[in-house]
């Protein structure tokens, strides 16, 4: 079936064709900042989060949205310093990996029918120095069975700088995919971003960039596979994105991801 492009922009992520402002990027460089989760099957999900020097990999089983995970935090350059994992779930604990290459696996974590945030910084050997911290939020499955269908997640990047955005973001939901791509500090202290909505099958999907200015916003309804644009805006802070599925024809409740995209520290 052929794919309607209302834009002439790739839509991929290896695509850095777009075409924005000369970004100020943010400092220090976000190169090396990123996050992720997905799920990889219909009872399985993978979670991981990077900071320079720091790794998270947290895998986890879904039975019918009971979730339970195990995590490894590695520290991974040598610089004195520490990797440091805040999980939040049925309860919140805290995790030290120190010493390059160190990796320590954490079992034995509640498991829980919450939403997970997870947070990954550098710290200090005494464990009073947290930097460069980065976060993800993964939502809960429980109220609903839809978020566990594989292939479902949403994953976010920082470039290289070299690219013609600073970071992008992309949310999958069934058969629709969100994408985002942001320039940082443009203008100065805010972020302008770029985004679209692709449905891969007959479907309806509907996204929107939360405290944007102007507002972004789009809903569409295709039998066919289509593709259009939410207008570009702008956001201060933590930008937040919310992709939202629901089958065409059948009067289904909408399932909805939101995304947020750290801003390097």
């Amino acid at each position: 079936m052929k794919l309607i492009r209302v834009m002439v922009v790739a839509l991929t992520a290896a695509a850095a064709v777009v075409v924005g402002p000369q970004a100020a990027f943010a400092i220090p460089s976000g190169t090396g900042w990123s996050g992720s989760w997905k799920y990889t099957g219909g009872t399985s999900i993978q979670v991981t989060l990077d900071v320079p020097g720091a790794k998270l990999v947290a895998n986890g089983w879904d039975a019918l949205g009971v979730r339970a995970f195990v995590l490894n935090v590695t520290d991974t350059v040598a610089d004195g310093k520490c990797a440091y994992v805040k999980w939040t779930g049925a309860a919140t604990t805290e995790h030290w990996a120190c010493g390059s290459g160190t990796t320590v696996q954490v079992t034995g974590l509640p498991s829980s029918t919450n939403a997970v945030t997870a947070v990954l910084c550098r710290d200090s050997t005494s464990h009073n120095n947290k930097t460069n911290c980065n976060v993800i939020d993964v939502p809960s499955s429980s109220t609903d069975a839809f978020i566990r269908t594989e292939g479902n997640g949403a994953h976010w990047k920082y470039y290289d700088g070299y690219s013609g955005e600073d970071w992008g973001a992309w949310v999958t939901i069934g058969g629709v995919d969100f994408d985002y791509f942001g320039w940082d500090d443009t203008p100065a202290g805010q972020r302008w971003i770029k985004s679209w909505v692709t449905l891969l099958e007959p479907s309806c999907g509907s996204g929107t960039i939360l405290n944007a200015s102007p507002a972004a916003s789009l809903s569409i309804c295709s039998q066919y596979d289509y593709s259009d644009n939410l207008p570009d805006t702008h956001v201060t802070g933590t930008a937040w994105g919310t992709g939202c599925t629901w089958a065409i024809g059948i009067n289904q409740p909408k399932h909805c991801i939101k995304v947020r995209v750290p801003e390097p520290n």
